[in-house]
């Protein structure tokens, strides 16, 4: 990983914690900002979502009426793992709803 690659990760990870604080983050956004020549990096949006899990955000669904339901485990290891499993699963990049949305935990 280069230095650029590395502040770029940083940017990324500070600017949806920005986002957090006004509303869900979406992991197709995530997604999204990795894409470069028309390809996304998976590996890069897990980088950044593992930063945003440290950073403190929290993993979940939203629900129909619009609230937000956490997942039971939130490790990141586990959470990596899971959003792995599910993105490969789903065959493609993930878009608007697919696998998980990102909330600012509680104080």
């Amino acid at each position: 990983m280069t230095a650029t690659t590395l502040y770029d990760l940083n940017q990324d990870s500070e600017d949806f914690h920005a986002e957090a604080h006004e509303d869900y983050v979406g992991l197709w956004q995530i997604a999204a900002r990795t894409r470069r020549g028309g390809e996304i990096d998976r590996e890069q949006a897990l980088r950044i979502v593992h930063m945003l899990l440290e950073r403190g955000l929290r993993i979940g669904n939203l629900t129909s009426s619009g609230g937000f339901i956490p997942w039971s485990r939130q490790e990141p290891g586990l959470v990596i793992d899971r959003i792995r499993r599910e993105w490969i699963a789903l065959g493609r990049d993930p878009s608007v709803n697919d696998i998980a949305w990102f909330d600012l935990a509680s104080s």
